[in-house]
């Protein structure tokens, strides 16, 4: 009595190992021994980037070469500091270079040693000036010139002597008619020595008459001038 053949699909619907048969095909497949020389082995941080690179790849756009964008390294912020002046190129660090002050910084001292100086002159010569004396007059005098017969006006001319100090001078004239003038005021400048002061005196009508002329100083020194002529009209 003969075997009726086996179904193929209980053949691989079997979970459990079975006993060969004497007619089973031998499906057993010899694979060779690995090389090792083939075999690349990665250090651990270089295995850790491949593989976040391999699921970077899957998940974004892979790009190959040295062009590859990624993030700076040590050599990109270097570049940087060089272009931007704030590394130097010599060296094998990155060494920061030091920026130069702006020059107004460096004059700094200098600028205000020059302003010290300044304003001590400035204040010397104020201080000399305030300390210097007052004005003095020393002396006065007054002169007529030749009077002409029936001369409408005289001038009279005072002098007033000074020892070169600035300052101002009150003075006064008067007449010997009894008319008094008022109190008028001289500007003396530095170092002037002397200055002149003028009366007008005015005559009208026939006769003769005899005045005199008196220069009253009575600041900054009292001193007192006069001088004398004739007025004759007929």
């Amino acid at each position: 009595m003969s075997t009726p053949p086996e179904d193929p699909r209980l053949r691989f619907a079997r979970t459990g190992p079975a006993a060969p048969r004497p007619d089973d095909p031998d499906l057993t497949v010899t694979l060779p021994p690995a090389d090792p020389a083939a075999t690349l082995h990665l250090p651990p941080s270089a295995a850790a980037a491949a593989t976040g690179a391999e699921a970077g790849a899957t998940e974004g756009e892979t790009r190959f070469g040295p062009g590859t964008p990624g993030a700076p390294g040590p050599a990109d912020d270097r570049a940087t500091g060089i272009w931007r002046g704030t590394l130097t190129p010599d060296g094998p660090a990155a060494v920061p270079v030091r920026r130069r002050r702006p020059w107004w910084r460096r004059e700094l001292p200098s600028l205000l040693a020059v302003v010290a100086v300044v304003v001590a002159v400035v204040l010397g010569m104020r201080s000399c000036t305030a300390v210097r004396s007052p004005l003095h007059v020393v002396a006065a005098t007054v002169t007529v010139p030749r009077v002409g017969r029936c001369a409408k006006t005289v001038v009279v001319t005072g002098v007033l002597r000074t020892d070169g100090n600035p300052g101002t001078v009150d003075y006064r004239w008067k007449r010997s008619d009894g008319t008094s003038s008022a109190v008028l005021h001289q500007e003396v400048g530095e170092h002037v020595r002397s200055s002149e002061v003028v009366l007008r005196w005015s005559f009208d009508g026939h006769g003769t008459m005899k005045a005199t002329a008196t220069l009253d100083v009575l600041s900054p020194d009292p001193v007192t001038a006069s001088a004398s002529f004739t007025y004759a009209c007929s």
